[in-house]
């Protein structure tokens, strides 16, 4: 059965149930084969729930809420809100695809050409900061002009005069994530900055009497923890020079103009956790990092480290055997997946798409901040909390419970529920003196369950809610 056919059975089926006996059901379950947050929105259809209701139910099931500036929910926002049964809906919506299936502007894209600069990031930051642009007031002011419609046609002019406003993604999500990554990113290139100044104090104080070494050795060591950027080469050779060495400024010029690579914030961020949940990411492991013989010799030792085969340091022959061990369980994760494969007789196609080794890390850091990727819950709160934990913040940007149940109201998301699952490790993380102890309690208590770690869905569960409504409702 196609996927478009399958909404319209679940709201058939789901309406002669409630005529039956009024009782729910559970989404994501074998009974309703489509995706939680759709079987929700279809349980709304059969049984004629409003926009309240609705958003009430997806917020219990721990889903995003219905978002105005999405060109495909604003249309079930009107549906919803006006009570309109499946058919009348059906109508509407082919009418309103016909006429809004296209209309993002994809123009606005502050990173063109795939390329993503500090200055770049920092220029996104800035241009939706509250002061300027509040993003969540413009959501909020779409929804309710699309509520307060009174008739098909009012909701076609309001799209006519708001077609500029539609993002394929929570814009507030992207800004919330960005800027904490450029916090992140400026606290690094500081500390590389500082370094630089006291490279020089020491080349002055010194000159020629300092070793090799010794020349450059804080600058170089700073620059290692600039692995989010591009390739640094001009700035590891100037960092041994003793004449003709670049200013502060000119090095300060040459990083605002350097690419990131989400490759590198993603390893810093997977990192960040991986001590504490590599039991639960065996099988990601090599889906997000590809084959073990090309990784760098320090990524190889971290994931090694992480598994329990070595030391932090090993010696050579640590090291060797380490390595081993780390192949052999490359071969045994790669079996199992060929066992899946071969279980669910997936085609070329879909096993491409689901299994794109090594990249895919690297790519959802990157659609992240470029906007192709909807940030759901669960991401950007494991991002705020590594950043938190990463580096010192002014008072009026740390990561504090009442700042974040502000942050996720202002993308639209649920606050955070005492006693609820992820969200009670995150109360618990965050009011805690020692966090880490709390991480390491609640991943031993979910390995011993045999359940994953609730960080587990960052990567698992993220996907793009426009190219869900899509395959299933066009």
């Amino acid at each position: 059965m196609k996927k478009k056919d399958l909404f319209e059975e679940m709201v058939t089926e789901l309406t002669l149930n409630f005529l039956d006996a009024d009782e729910g059901f559970l989404p994501d379950t074998d009974e309703y084969p489509l995706p939680g947050r759709l079987a929700v929105l279809a349980e709304g259809f059969a049984r004629h729930m409003d926009l309240e209701e609705v958003n009430e139910r997806l917020r219990d099931e721990n889903y995003e809420t219905l978002y105005a500036r999405s060109v495909y929910e604003a249309g079930l926002i009107y549906a919803f809100s006006h009570r309109l049964d499946y058919d009348s809906w059906k109508k509407l919506y082919k009418a309103y695809m016909e006429k809004y299936g296209d209309i993002i502007d994809t123009g606005k894209n502050p990173f063109p050409g795939g390329k993503i600069t500090l200055k770049q990031l920092e220029d996104y930051v800035n241009n939706n900061s509250s002061d300027q642009m509040t993003t969540e007031m413009l959501t909020h002011y779409m929804e309710s002009e699309i509520v307060e419609s009174k008739s098909e046609e009012d909701f076609f002019r309001f799209m006519d005069k708001n077609k500029e406003n539609f993002s394929e993604v929570r814009e507030k999500a992207r800004y919330y994530f960005c800027k904490y990554l450029d916090l992140y990113i400026r606290y690094k290139c500081e500390q590389y900055y500082e370094s630089c100044e006291k490279s020089e104090k020491a080349l002055l104080q010194y000159g020629n009497a300092l070793s090799k070494e010794e020349r450059g050795y804080l600058e170089s060591l700073a620059l290692e923890e600039l692995n989010f950027l591009k390739p640094l080469t001009a700035l590891k050779k100037d960092a041994k020079k003793t004449k003709g060495r670049m200013s502060l400024e000119e090095k300060r010029e040459l990083l605002e103009n350097t690419a990131l690579t989400p490759g590198g914030i993603f390893d810093e961020f997977n990192y960040f956790y991986f001590g504490y949940i590599s039991v639960d990411w065996v099988e990601l492991v090599f889906e997000l990092y590809g084959p073990v013989e090309f990784w760098p010799e320090n990524l190889k030792i971290r994931i090694a480290h992480s598994f329990g085969y070595c030391s932090m340091n090993p010696g050579e022959e640590e090291k060797k055997k380490a390595l081993e061990k780390l192949q052999i369980r490359e071969a045994e994760e790669a079996e199992k997946e060929e066992k899946k494969n071969l279980e669910y007789e997936r085609n070329e196609k879909k096993a491409a798409k689901l299994y794109q080794r090594g990249r895919s890390g690297e790519d959802f850091f990157r659609e992240f901040i470029t906007g192709k990727r909807d940030i759901n819950r669960e991401t950007l709160i494991s991002f705020l909390l590594f950043v938190k934990m990463r580096i010192p913040m002014k008072d009026d940007q740390k990561i504090t419970l009442m700042r974040l149940n502000r942050i996720l109201t202002n993308c639209g998301f649920s606050q955070l529920r005492p006693g609820v699952g992820f969200d009670k490790f995150v109360i618990e993380f965050l009011r805690s003196p020692d966090p880490f102890s709390v991480m390491e309690k609640y991943v031993d208590k979910q390995v011993g369950q045999g359940q994953n770690f609730y960080l587990y869905k960052v990567y698992k569960d993220a996907y793009c809610h426009l190219e869900e409504l899509m395959e299933y409702l066009n």
